[in-house]
Protein backbone atom coordinates (compact mmCIF):
# COMPACT_ATOMS: atom_id res chain seq x y z
CA UNK A 1 0.00 0.00 0.00
CA UNK A 2 1.09 3.43 -0.60
CA UNK A 3 2.59 5.81 1.97
CA UNK A 4 -0.02 9.02 2.93
CA UNK A 5 0.54 10.93 5.57
CA UNK A 6 -0.24 10.64 9.15
CA UNK A 7 -3.40 13.35 9.88
CA UNK A 8 -5.07 11.47 7.03
CA UNK A 9 -5.40 8.26 8.88
CA UNK A 10 -8.51 7.19 10.95
CA UNK A 11 -8.80 6.93 14.74
CA UNK A 12 -7.53 2.88 15.24
CA UNK A 13 -5.27 3.06 12.34
CA UNK A 14 -2.20 1.68 12.65
CA UNK A 15 1.45 1.91 10.31
CA UNK A 16 4.54 1.76 9.38
CA UNK A 17 6.74 5.27 9.26
CA UNK A 18 8.25 5.38 5.91
CA UNK A 19 9.67 8.79 5.72
CA UNK A 20 10.06 11.96 7.82
CA UNK A 21 9.84 15.04 5.70
CA UNK A 22 10.38 17.74 7.52
CA UNK A 23 13.18 20.38 8.52
CA UNK A 24 16.30 19.12 10.93
CA UNK A 25 14.73 21.23 13.46
CA UNK A 26 11.24 19.44 13.41
CA UNK A 27 12.94 16.02 12.28
CA UNK A 28 15.13 15.94 15.56
CA UNK A 29 12.39 16.63 17.98
CA UNK A 30 10.08 14.08 16.15
CA UNK A 31 12.68 11.72 16.23
CA UNK A 32 12.85 12.30 20.15
CA UNK A 33 9.45 11.21 20.48
CA UNK A 34 9.77 7.93 18.66
CA UNK A 35 8.98 8.75 15.25
CA UNK A 36 11.38 7.14 13.34
CA UNK A 37 11.23 5.33 10.00
CA UNK A 38 10.10 1.73 10.69
CA UNK A 39 8.35 2.57 13.88
CA UNK A 40 4.92 1.64 14.32
CA UNK A 41 2.39 4.42 14.96
CA UNK A 42 -1.39 4.19 16.10
CA UNK A 43 -4.01 6.87 15.64
CA UNK A 44 -5.73 7.20 18.86
CA UNK A 45 -7.99 10.45 18.32
CA UNK A 46 -8.00 13.22 15.26
CA UNK A 47 -9.61 16.36 16.35
CA UNK A 48 -9.69 19.56 14.44
CA UNK A 49 -6.17 21.03 15.54
CA UNK A 50 -4.56 17.99 16.35
CA UNK A 51 -3.96 14.59 16.22
CA UNK A 52 -2.83 12.38 19.41
CA UNK A 53 -0.77 9.45 18.51
CA UNK A 54 0.47 6.27 20.33
CA UNK A 55 4.57 4.93 19.63
CA UNK A 56 6.49 3.09 22.10
CA UNK A 57 4.28 2.88 24.37
CA UNK A 58 3.32 6.83 24.73
CA UNK A 59 1.49 8.79 23.84
CA UNK A 60 1.64 12.27 21.82
CA UNK A 61 -0.23 15.31 20.87
CA UNK A 62 1.20 16.66 17.30
CA UNK A 63 -0.50 19.48 15.17
CA UNK A 64 -2.03 18.66 11.82
CA UNK A 65 0.96 20.61 10.23
CA UNK A 66 3.76 18.22 11.72
CA UNK A 67 1.57 15.44 10.87
CA UNK A 68 1.28 15.89 7.83
CA UNK A 69 5.03 15.84 7.31
CA UNK A 70 5.45 11.84 8.57
CA UNK A 71 4.89 9.57 6.17
CA UNK A 72 3.16 6.54 6.97
CA UNK A 73 2.05 2.49 4.92
CA UNK A 74 -1.03 1.39 6.94
CA UNK A 75 -1.04 -1.74 7.95
CA UNK A 76 -3.64 -4.11 6.38
CA UNK A 77 -5.71 -6.54 8.41
CA UNK A 78 -5.28 -10.38 7.06
CA UNK A 79 -7.71 -12.00 6.26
Amino acid sequence: MASCPLSLLSPGTAGKITAVHAGQGLRLRLYALGLVPEATVTVVTRDRGSIIVSVCGCRYALSRGMAMKVLIAPEVAAQ
